[in-house]
């Protein structure tokens, strides 16, 4: 028999570890694991996608888009939708039925209608919308029907500028209001803005995603996310290194090599969805001739440029760069083989034109003249800015004398479009082919180059809604401007962003769009 001192202890001991137990199991999760803190190197003017210019990671979280395109830029997939088809003039989305915004609301197919509705009156960019005839509302199934096949509209539908927002909401408090505290159906409600700081954002427990590549279909799993603004590029990395930021969304190529030699670090390196290149003035000797754009181009070595900029660009010989719609690798190839670096050949066309060094000076003449050109760069775009005065010294070596003018982006194209110039620096930047419409079609002001074959090609590109039809189109074009020798294609530029080690299960489509679904610390 135990004596009642033992039988106490006994009592106490089996007390203390029921104690333990308990304080154990309610123990609350480390909030550093449950808070994703992200940063971005300034704000918007506002967080209603609906209002604002420009878009970051707060339209992710707020009020992402309805669709997305598959890692592979090949196909529309589902996100918030359910599913989605393309059929004729047709984009036909159904949503699940018990869909609600970030706040609890419900929402309807027709409060989606109201939410795109809103949009084309209100958007800075609602002529995105101008060939939609009508939206057909049935239950949570939404169509959008176009006067015309939109294969054009995928790269609109597809971005965060098809997020949808809480419309109601947004006529009870007034625009201004709303677009300080957005309400969308997205996998986070904005609860709170501290200007010049940080955004604090709630999860949402109904949240749901559709998307086939990502294994969460549900809430994410971070309870918070906290989106700090730090516009100082030596603060905003010395905050990654320190763990108090866990992803940067923009890494400032004066850092790209102290991230990627950190082992805490992970530095994600993503191509641009656009490309820069040279433009003719095509309207005056000797641009109007090709043998001189086929010379200026043979005599530009485009790798020498890659590594001038420090890999941070990409050499391009077509139209279209791998991040964006209908990239033909198989025609980049081809064209790369065609048109890469050839000083002999460069030299070769110049003679043939009648150029010659008569003085021994190194610059050709002609005529009497010495041929000398100018070309417009852009002070405001960085790889323009390094990549010209590489440019210059290889036309030189072929006889070419060239001046560089330097210029703010707005003003070159002015004088661009007066017809002013010799040579400019020019980029598109835009996910998908269709903007090359603006620079071929004849129907355009000014455009670059114009032919019947280039507008019929144009405007095919746009209606095709096979993609891979469409890419097929689009390797087209880039062949024909390639005869022509219409543009000079140079470079597509990298993004360069970062991330602690710790956070893991990201999923990165090859634009860099990257998912979250998934990540966890």
């Amino acid at each position: 028999m135990k004596t009642p001192w033992l039988r106490l202890t006994a009592v106490l001991v089996l007390v203390m570890t029921l104690i333990a137990g308990l304080a154990a199991g309610c123990s609350k999760p480390d909030p550093k694991k449950t808070t994703l803190t992200y940063a971005i190197t300034s704000e918007l003017d506002g967080t209603d996608i609906q209002q604002v210019f420009t878009s970051n990671i707060i339209q992710t979280l707020a009020s992402p888009a309805m669709v997305v395109l598959d890692l592979e830029n090949k196909n529309v997939v589902p996100q918030l939708a359910k599913s989605v088809k393309l059929e004729g003039n047709s984009i036909i989305m159904e949503f699940p039925a018990n869909l609600k915004f970030a706040n609890g609301k419900a929402c309807t197919g027709a409060d989606i209608k109201a939410s795109i509705e809103r949009y084309i009156e209100i958007s800075p960019y609602s002529s995105d919308w101008g060939e939609l005839d009508h939206i057909d509302v049935n239950g949570q199934t939404v169509t959008l029907v176009f006067k015309s096949p939109p294969a054009y509209f995928i790269a609109v539908l597809t971005s965060d500028y098809s997020g949808i927002v809480d419309v109601a909401t947004a006529k009870q408090v007034g625009d201004e209001a709303f677009n300080r505290k957005v309400v969308g159906v997205g996998p986070y409600l904005l609860t709170e803005w501290v200007q010049g700081s940080h955004l604090t954002f709630k999860r949402d427990a109904a949240y749901q995603d559709f998307k086939p590549f990502v294994q969460n279909k549900g809430p994410w799993k971070f309870e918070t996310v906290v989106v700090r603004v730090i516009p100082d590029h030596l603060t905003r990395i010395s905050e990654l290194e320190a763990g108090n930021v866990d992803y940067v969304a923009e890494v400032p190529l004066e850092f790209v090599d102290r991230v990627a030699n950190n082992s805490k670090l992970t530095l994600v390196k993503s191509p641009v969805a656009g490309e820069s290149y040279l433009r003719f003035n095509t309207a005056k000797a000797p641009f109007n001739d090709i043998r001189f754009r086929q010379a200026v181009n043979y005599a530009i070595n485009k790798e020498e440029i890659k590594t001038a900029l420090k890999n941070t660009v990409e050499p391009i010989y077509g139209l279209l760069c791998p991040a964006q719609l209908c990239h033909s690798a198989q025609t980049e190839a081809a064209l790369k083989q065609a048109l890469s670096y050839n000083q002999q050949e460069a030299k070769d066309l110049l003679a043939e034109m009648g150029y010659k060094d008569t003085n021994g000076d190194g610059i050709l003449e002609k005529g009497g003249k010495p041929l000398k050109l100018t070309i417009l760069t852009t002070q405001d775009v960085a790889s323009h800015k390094m990549s010209a005065p590489v440019i210059q010294q290889q036309l030189k070596q072929v006889g070419i004398d060239v001046e560089l003018q330097e210029q703010g982006r707005s003003y070159v194209r002015e004088l661009v479009n007066a017809g002013n110039f010799d040579i400019a620096f020019a980029r598109w930047m835009w996910p998908d082919p269709d903007i090359w419409y603006y620079s071929f079609h004849s129907s355009n002001a000014n455009p670059i180059w114009s032919t019947p074959e280039l507008d019929a090609i144009l405007d095919g590109g746009r209606s095709i809604m096979n993609m891979a039809e469409r890419t097929a189109k689009y390797a087209e074009l880039s062949e024909a401007v390639a005869g022509e020798m219409a543009i000079v294609s140079l470079f597509y530029d990298y993004n360069f962003s970062a991330h602690v080690k710790t956070l893991t299960g990201l999923h990165r489509a090859v634009s860099g769009e990257t998912y979250f679904n998934d990540a966890a610390k």
